[in-house]
């Protein structure tokens, strides 16, 4: 009885070992895994890193051609304004003198108070 047992005790501990293997097998390949997947993400984070940099830098490059464009329209239309002045001074000299004389005394009254 003793063989019996000792034979049924052998095939168990064969048994737990092929499944202890099976299960060290499994743990590296899920290890692996692991591994590969990391490495699929931190290229993709760093894919998309890049492509956020040079969407940022993009924008940032339109905002200013934007904002130069709005500046150069502001001052031709500035200077446009000037010239106009410019010709309503030439073609009525009198009046302009009379309505900046009045525009100097009203800034005087005002900055006395």
């Amino acid at each position: 009885m003793a063989s019996n047992a000792d034979k049924e005790l052998s095939d168990n501990l064969d048994q737990i070992r092929a499944d202890i293997s099976a299960l060290t097998e499994t743990v590296k390949t899920l290890v692996a895994d692991t591994s590969g997947i990391q490495s699929s993400l931190k290229k993709k984070f760093d894919e998309t890193r890049k492509q956020a940099g040079h969407l940022g830098e993009q924008v940032l490059k339109d905002a200013t051609d934007m904002g130069s464009d709005a500046l150069h329209a502001a001052a031709r239309q500035a200077s446009n304004k000037i010239d106009e002045v410019e010709v309503k001074i030439t073609q009525n000299p009198f009046t302009s003198v009379l309505i900046a004389l009045g525009v100097g005394f009203a800034v005087g009254l005002l900055s006395r108070r």
